[in-house]
């Protein structure tokens, strides 16, 4: 199902905290970035802006980091956001793929 990158980034902004798999395809579908860990928001890093009480959960700045690895989607040249099972899959500009995976839900938690 296709998305808007505003949908996108409440979906990710909706996992902030939790683990995620993203990695960069290029052109070829074979990974070239791997990177594990908890999805964390780093606009408040990048803008030098400090809000109170930490980023909003409704920060749709489009920056993430997951680990020591950081991606911006702020201005990528996104031509597509598709769902995937447990996932986002961003096409952007020149056949790159970044795709962002987690856990399936457990019953019980808020989503």
């Amino acid at each position: 199902m296709t998305m808007t990158i505003d949908e996108a980034l409440l979906a990710l902004n909706d996992r902030l905290g939790q683990e995620v798999t993203a990695w960069v395809e290029v052109a070829h579908e074979t990974p070239l970035l791997i990177a594990t860990g908890l999805l964390e928001n780093w606009s408040q890093e990048t803008t030098g802006v400090a809000v109170e009480g930490g980023p909003s959960h409704f920060d749709l700045r489009g920056h993430y980091s997951i680990a020591d690895a950081r991606f911006d989607l702020s201005e990528a040249p996104v031509e597509s956001v598709s769902e995937r099972t447990n996932g986002l899959t961003f096409r952007i500009d020149g056949g790159v793929r970044l795709v962002v995976t987690w856990l399936p839900a457990v019953e019980g938690d808020l989503v």
